[in-house]
């Protein structure tokens, strides 16, 4: 995963419950995508060590309503969080205040950076 800053980071989001594991991957219940601010990119930077991970939390998002038993979801209060595990691996979660959980599968991140090196002509 390429990660720029100022650009939008997408990840989907499945109701966390007994049938999650079953789960068509292709259809999440709810999209959330992230600004990639330079301090937010400066965390996602981080590779935690095997036993722990990084919890990040976010306050600019956007939820994007895919299963419409959720509409009511974007009305009401939630949080969300990026997680960090050793990969790194990335995920998200997103816990409304009806105590339901939306979590995104595990994607590979190791980001890449344009530093500036090309040949110039």
């Amino acid at each position: 995963m390429e990660l720029e800053q100022d650009s939008s980071l997408t990840l989907p989001l499945f109701i966390l419950d007994e049938t999650l594991s079953t789960r068509d991957l292709a259809q999440p219940d709810m999209e959330i995508s992230v600004t990639l601010s330079d301090e937010l990119l400066t965390q996602l930077c981080q590779n935690p060590n095997a036993d722990s991970s990084i919890g990040i939390s976010i306050a600019g998002y956007e939820l994007h309503i895919l299963n419409s038993s959720f509409a009511s979801i974007v009305q009401s209060e939630h949080d969300a969080q990026l997680t960090l595990i050793q990969g790194p691996l990335l995920s998200a979660a997103v816990i409304t205040a009806d105590n339901l959980t939306f979590v995104s599968p595990q994607i590979d991140m190791m980001p890449t950076f344009d530093l500036g090196d090309e040949a110039e002509q």
